[in-house]
């Protein structure tokens, strides 16, 4: 935190410039640079050659999705141009590159380089799983069979040093190659992927007959995509309270957007045939959708499950909301109902 502070000092932009430069049109930019620009679909615009890089149709926000880059107008710069943060703002406000501004720092001089690859090694077990169960079923809401079913599985477990959710993603020899952390406590949100983590390899459940089953025994010609393991966790809890039993599916979490852990897990799984998506009901979601229909509609049928609230946990609590208020009522018409009938009795004895 103390190096972003000092770059801000150093750079002496104003927050008006930088604002400026940011909301400088990515679509007119890139076309006035010379980038082959087009439309796609009504919500998104391709530069082609470029790896799938898509431009939201707003010209604020863009997305190459195999590199699981993106951002705003300044990053757009930055990645086509080979620029650092602090030239990328003067090529936007036509500030010459001779004029001085700053003395680069240490972390500045890094951006935009790869970064060091780490070592995956997953994080330690906790000796117990209270607060990782306390979250997900008492918080969460996620159905308890569904979170004990994970766990044994060993996709799920609690982090020993910070009590945390550790959600695993296999490659097909079992072996962990991915994790994303996500905190118990409601109050502080905290969520991270382990370093050293394969983006390609997704966190994932096999589903037949509505029950979680071994990965490798199972074929299924149907695959649901979610952003996140608690959403995929809550589609999965919303279809046992919907008592739906004829559920047979390969279901995946991106840890995000990007389409990496989709294009691996397609290219592995032969038998897919039909991709239902299930990302968040948001900008990001909705313009992630629209970037994979594009790429993968020519092979595969596409369908969008989109949740009624931002995403299916949220969807999930609102419907246990629900059934908490109904088995209330429920009790108290019972209460109501055994009062009246004690009330007749008496009426009779008497």
């Amino acid at each position: 935190m103390k190096e972003c502070s000092n770059i801000k000092k150093e750079r002496r932009f104003t927050e008006e410039q930088i604002e400026q430069a940011n909301n400088i049109n990515i679509i007119e930019y890139a076309k006035s640079r010379g980038y082959p620009v087009k439309q796609v679909t009504p919500l998104s615009f391709k530069i082609p050659g470029y790896g799938g890089l898509y431009i939201h149709s707003g010209g604020l926000k863009w997305n190459r999705f195999s590199a699981d880059i993106g951002g705003g107008t300044i990053q757009f710069v930055m990645h086509m141009e080979n620029k650092s943060w602090v030239e990328a703002v003067k090529e936007l406000l036509n500030i010459p590159t001779s004029q001085n501004l700053y003395s680069p720092t240490a972390y500045e001089k890094t951006m935009g380089q790869e970064p060091e690859k780490k070592t995956f090694k997953l994080p330690d077990k906790n000796d117990t799983y209270r607060h990782m169960f306390a979250y997900l079923i008492n918080t969460r809401k996620i159905d308890r069979k569904i979170v004990y079913e994970l766990v044994k599985h060993n996709k799920v477990y609690e982090n020993k040093y910070h009590n945390s959710c550790v959600f695993v993603g296999y490659d097909r020899s079992g072996e962990a190659k991915y994790a994303s952390i996500r905190g118990t406590n409601s109050s502080m949100q905290y969520r991270k992927d382990v370093a050293g983590s394969d983006k390609s390899i997704p966190f994932a459940v096999n589903v037949s007959e509505g029950i979680i089953c071994i990965d490798t025994v199972f074929k299924s010609n149907s695959l649901f995509v979610f952003e996140s393991p608690i959403d995929l966790m809550s589609y999965l809890s919303l279809l046992k309270l919907h008592k739906v039993q004829k559920f047979n599916a390969h279901c995946i979490s991106l840890g995000g957007v990007c389409d990496l852990a989709l294009e691996r897990f397609l290219k592995e799984h032969a038998s897919i045939t039909e991709i239902t998506l299930g990302l968040d009901n948001d900008d990001a979601g909705r313009f992630a959708c629209e970037q994979i229909r594009q790429k993968y509609s020519d092979s595969y049928t596409i369908r969008r499950h989109l949740p009624h609230n931002k995403d299916f946990n949220n969807d999930l609590l609102s419907l246990s909301v629900s059934i908490q208020k109904q088995t209330e009522n429920t009790a108290k018409e019972k209460v109501s109902a055994s009062r009246v009938s004690d009330e007749s009795d008496l009426k009779l004895n008497l």
